[in-house]
């Protein structure tokens, strides 16, 4: 067992953390602000797995939405345009086709 792991079990055992997940979320969250081109790089990833949407992307890398697209532009990658709701593009479309 590695020092890491046995300093995790003695702050479970403490009682400063109730289980190792909730020492991970904090561990990493530490981990994300102190550097933060880890969260670009989370981000960047989620984003190309379609896991969440650009905005949410540039959210979690903490940028504005053209800086993040700016990122994504440096480094080659697509950007993919999301297409409205389904309702709200029913409704454009009625209002085009009125009379």
């Amino acid at each position: 067992m590695s020092i890491l792991e046995k300093e995790a079990k003695a702050l479970i055992k403490r009682g400063i953390y109730k289980d190792k997940e909730s020492l991970f979320e904090d561990a990493l969250r530490a981990l994300l602000i102190s550097k933060p081109g880890l969260r670009v790089e989370a981000a960047i990833e989620l984003y190309e797995a379609k896991e969440v949407s650009l905005m949410k992307a540039a959210e979690i890398a903490s940028l504005d939405i053209e800086s993040f697209k700016g990122e994504l532009s440096r480094r080659g990658l697509m950007i993919e345009i999301e297409p409205p709701p389904e309702d709200i593009l029913d409704k454009g479309v009625s209002l085009l086709l009125k009379d």
